[in-house]
């Protein structure tokens, strides 16, 4: 049914990260689908800069990590933005165009207050995405 899922990930990786990880390796093991995880890096005031080289790390570690409990082939892709809060959402439903995503699986939190003004990451992919997202809470 799907055969390429794509994995948005927060390099920080807050516990929804992890439990979205988590669902996309056992949906790829189920599947037979092939894995892309995706970051969207820049300089944000206040954050701590990444150099290329941890960037590069983290995600293949957390590629590494899906793959070990899948089996499947898991790529990896850094897209940098130059105003990662304004441009993040953007980035992702592109990429998942540009890679052929088939499902988006995506962490998310419970919602805040702010939620019901601002959309969340999640909530921007299942609304504008043109493949399905799977949002795992």
């Amino acid at each position: 049914m799907f055969k390429h899922i794509m994995v948005p990930v927060d390099l920080h990786l807050p516990p929804e990260v992890k439990k979205a990880t988590e669902v996309a390796a056992q949906l790829a093991n189920w599947q037979g689908a092939k894995v892309t995880v995706v970051s969207v890096t820049g300089t944000q005031l206040g954050d701590v800069n990444l150099s290329k080289d941890a960037i590069e790390q983290k995600l293949k570690d957390c590629a590494g990590e899906i793959a070990e409990q899948s089996g499947a082939p898991v790529a990896t892709r850094n897209i940098h933005s130059v105003d990662v809060a304004a441009e993040v959402d953007g980035d992702l439903t592109r990429a998942a165009e540009d890679i052929g995503a088939d499902l988006i699986v995506v962490g998310t939190h419970a919602p805040r207050i702010t939620d019901y003004i601002f959309s969340s990451h999640a909530g921007y992919l299942a609304k504008h995405a043109s493949m399905s997202v799977f949002v795992v809470r």
